[in-house]
């Protein structure tokens, strides 16, 4: 190194030699003028010969000293010495991860602990706009007391090394010196080695890659040569954990997985929600282990509602408030007493009074009206009605006409209306709403609204601040009218999700870690916290709880009792109105079809169960209680035999020969699984879109490949094909527009399916000739769907559905005729919210069906002072 001790470097003495690499050379210095240590970084010559190079240099450089962050390297100043330019950051004293690494994998609480600090880091940085690029063991220090620092922000993407929208690629000199770029290339993201346009996504997948080395010691993708190394970014996924002898906990390998998806929307969208994740697989170890769901207790789900109204009838301390602090004696004030589901309620302006809206005994939802204290309920005599909001001024905002959306269960979709809080008629503004509020002063509303592919949230109505090609829920005007608060649910018809905060601008953040559960939402009188209803990923019960949030992202929890809680609204004084639900779906099979259903759900919650073509056996997802964040397949003989777990995720499809299951992953949208149902090991499909999960999959002739749904970058969705074993996905058909349904005759020429075109003009059921590529009309009804083609190629089960009951036809897909093949509606309708999922056999031998169940009832909640 040629920079003598002694020498000074602006007002810097150089006070010895640390180190030299690439990027320059590194000395030990001394800033006279504060008395500190620092160290100093003199940069290549190279810097000199492009001026527009140096430029962005020292902006880089003064964006990264604008970091102040305990997990990023503290930059001092920059400047020039005899031409070349210099870099002043703090002094550390420790050794990289690299270093660390070279004795082997890191113990596991190790590494989350160190994953959590980068995570930490990466997310301060990109909120500054600034993303590292270049994040590899080399670049991560951790000091001698365990504080981890992420070196070199704002220099990654002038290394060469990177490649991104800078437009700067691998150095020329790689052909001779592979090795000596090895390390970066190792962590590159795939569209780094595309040379495409990065954004913070490319960190998170370079985290996944430098977490990955920490748990098992190897690294992720680093091949013999460099060329090897990027096909491998781009094509392969890591080896699992087990084959690298480290028993990695599943939660923490999901997290790695997700990090490591080769598409930027499958990943975590921001390192803020990565670190979250971290944090909620970084506790004791009965959170970080997963047991197998079916060696828990199965108590029923309706003992456990027995066993919650009980308590909730005594409970006097049995929540937690801040930071779980000794308890203060409350009270819970039973407001409703009939059988059903509650969805929608305020307190009027009085704060004396509850306004609700429910659907008691299966009836259709009605807007009510109940005095605290007292046990009886009045009507506001507004039928098929759900309340959304109450304003100071006396008004309620309702929807009218009220419906379930397709293929929902909670879901609802009407007319927004607004009237007077004592009942009476009803003025109607807006179709088409999903859900809505109103403002405090009663002059504006938010509303959330369905755009093809997508939800947006409008606010004031026509003006659209936020997209989801998932759905939203609960937006809640704040009182000051500035922002809207809201439930943002990545995957439609799934109530995960995350609580955001939105802007009259457009600007949104995400306030929370994603939710396993999420349900009710509420301003605070002055504006200061949002209360929701939700399940934190680290909860291993899994019940959904009250917490507050503030617009900054501090959390607390609240309340805490047994049973699910609803948040939907808060007096002045801190008093909650609540409601406590019990949910349960069950899935119905009928095999033969002409004998009596039976629920065979196992936790009571199953779903999606597609039957064998012999009739014999089902495959089904359970999603509540007990399972992990990916759900679980389980499959049932029909001959009285308990259900077995075969893996993680959604059921869409058996197998012709009944052999394997095919299966969606939540939390790794673009990702089927390939479960045996006997003997056999699963295996992973990547497609690289977004698995649509709403539908079933669909048989090619001899089941040895498949069509799926799924939604491409531009948010349309449309049919691919794939075969059993992988390999290349490939859309079914060039049709221009979104696809739906996409059920294969059983010769596999003709697929019925809903076409939606990029007009938006009315959705057209057509039968499509594959080998022609013409379309006909298809003999189903606009609030149809199909079921299967019988196994004679000529009809179809069409299945129309009413809110909680529902008719299959078999309909002739040539000439239009139908006779009705089944009606099907449970006997106890309390509670029913819809039945979903119809599957029939092409045999006709046995049919499946989903139905869900809300009960719930509504709570005041105060502490007493």
């Amino acid at each position: 190194m040629g920079t003598a001790i002694g020498t000074k470097l602006g007002p810097y003495e150089v006070l010895g030699a640390l180190g030299a690499g690439g990027m320059g050379e590194v000395y030990r210095a001394r800033d006279p003028r504060l008395g500190r240590e620092v160290a100093l970084k003199l940069l290549p010559g190279s810097f000199l010969s492009d001026a527009s190079r140096l430029q962005r240099f020292e902006q880089e450089a003064r964006a990264a000293a604008a970091l102040n962050h305990p997990n990023i390297l503290a930059v001092h100043d920059i400047g020039q010495q005899d031409g070349l330019p210099y870099i002043v950051t703090e002094l550390l004293k420790g050794e990289t991860l690299r270093e660390r690494l070279r004795a082997g994998a890191l113990p596991i609480r190790k590494a989350i602990d160190f994953g959590e600090q980068i995570a930490r880091g990466l997310a301060a940085a990109h909120e500054k706009g600034i993303v590292h690029r270049d994040l590899k063991p080399e670049n991560i220090f951790v000091t001698d007391d365990g504080r981890v620092k992420i070196l070199d922000f704002g220099l990654a993407k002038l290394t060469g090394a990177a490649c991104g929208d800078s437009g700067e690629t691998l150095p020329s000199g790689i052909n001779s010196e592979p090795g000596a770029i090895l390390g970066t290339v190792g962590y590159m993201s795939p569209e780094q080695v595309r040379g495409e346009a990065v954004d913070p996504r490319t960190d998170i997948f370079s985290f996944g890659a430098v977490l990955y080395e920490a748990l098992s010691g190897r690294p992720a993708f680093k091949r013999e040569t460099w060329a090897e190394t990027m096909t491998a970014i781009l094509k392969e996924d890591p080896a699992e954990f087990a084959e690298t002898g480290s028993a990695v906990p599943p939660g923490i390998e999901r997290v790695v997985r997700r990090c490591l998806e080769k598409s930027p929307p499958q990943r975590f969208q921001s390192a803020k929600d990565l670190a979250f994740a971290l944090e909620a697989v970084s506790g004791g170890s009965s959170q970080m282990t997963a047991p197998s769901a079916l060696t828990r207790n199965r108590f029923s789900y309706w003992k456990a509602a027995i066993a919650m109204f009980a308590l909730l009838g005594a409970i006097a301390a049995g929540y937690v408030a801040g930071t779980r602090q000794p308890s203060t004696p409350a009270r819970f004030q039973q407001l409703t007493f009939q059988r059903g589901y509650i969805k929608g309620a305020r307190f009027a302006p009085d704060g004396q009074n509850v306004i609700y809206s429910a659907e008691w005994e299966g009836r259709p939802y009605e807007v009510f009206s109940t005095r605290v204290g007292s046990n009886t309920s009045r009507s506001l005599e507004l039928g098929h009605a759900m309340l959304v909001g109450v304003s100071a001024a006396g008004e309620m905002a309702v929807l009218v006409d009220v419906h379930r959306g397709p293929e929902t269960n909670w879901m609802q979709v009407g007319t927004l209306a607004r009237a007077p809080a004592s009942g009476g008629a009803t003025r109607e503004i807006l179709e088409g709403v999903w859900d809505a509020d109103i403002s405090r002063d009663g002059r504006q509303f938010t509303v959330v609204r369905a755009s093809d592919a997508w939800q947006q949230l409008e606010y004031p109505i026509g003006k659209i601040l936020f997209k989801t090609q998932g759905y939203i829920s609960h937006p809640r005007i704040s009182p000051d009218g500035t922002r809207i608060a809201c439930l943002e649910h990545p995957v439609w018809g799934d109530d995960r999700g995350y609580v955001t905060l939105v802007d009259s601008r457009g600007n949104s953040k995400r306030l929370t870690p994603e939710l396993q559960s999420e349900e009710g939402l509420a301003w605070n009188s002055d504006g200061t916290e949002i209360l929701y209803g939700g399940n934190e990923p680290a909860q291993s019960s899994g019940a959904r709880t009250v917490h507050g949030v503030t617009p900054d992202g501090k959390s607390r929890n609240i309340l805490d009792v047994p049973g699910e809680l609803v948040i939907w609204d808060v007096a002045d004084g801190g008093r909650l109105l609540v409601s406590n639900e019990t949910m349960l779906v069950a899935q119905f099979v009928a095999s033969p079809a002409t004998e009596p259903e039976r629920n065979v759900s196992e936790l009571g919650y199953g779903t999606f169960g597609v039957v064998s073509p012999d009739g014999k056996a089902v495959a089904f997802t359970e999603s509540g209680h007990g399972t992990p964040e990916d759900y679980l397949v389980l499959f049932r003989r029909l001959d009285g035999s308990a259900g077995v777990e075969i893996g993680e995720g959604g059921a869409k499809g058996m197998t012709p020969d009944g052999k394997y299951v095919v299966a969606a992953v939540p939390s790794q949208p673009g990702k089927l699984r390939i479960l045996p149902t006997g003997p056999g090991e699963a295996r992973t499909i990547n497609t690289d879109l977004l698995i649509d999960s709403r539908s079933f999959v669909s048989w090619m002739p001899g089941g040895k490949e498949f069509i799926f749904q799924a939604r491409d970058a531009h948010g349309g969705r449309r049919g691919y094909r794939v075969s059993l074993d992988g390999g290349p996905v490939r859309p079914l058909t060039n049709q221009k527009g979104t696809q739906l349904w996409n059920r294969i005759s059983p010769d596999g020429r003709l697929v019925v399916q809903q076409i939606i075109d990029d007009a938006n003009t009315a959705p057209q059921n057509v039968i499509l000739d594959l080998s022609t590529g013409r379309t006909r009309p298809a003999p189903i009804e606009q609030d149809e769907a199909p079921a299967e083609w019988d196994q004679d190629g000529r009809h179809i089960f069409v299945v129309r559905q009413g809110e909680r009951s529902a008719t299959i036809f078999r309909v002739d897909a040539f000439t239009g005729h139908r006779e009705v093949w089944k009606q099907v509606q449970p006997a106890d309708l309390a509670g029913i919210l819809s039945l979903s999922h119809f599957y029939v056999t092409p045999s006709a031998n046995a049919y499946a069906y989903s139905a869900a169940r809300i009960l719930s009832q509504l709570y005041i909640y105060s502490k007493n002072e």
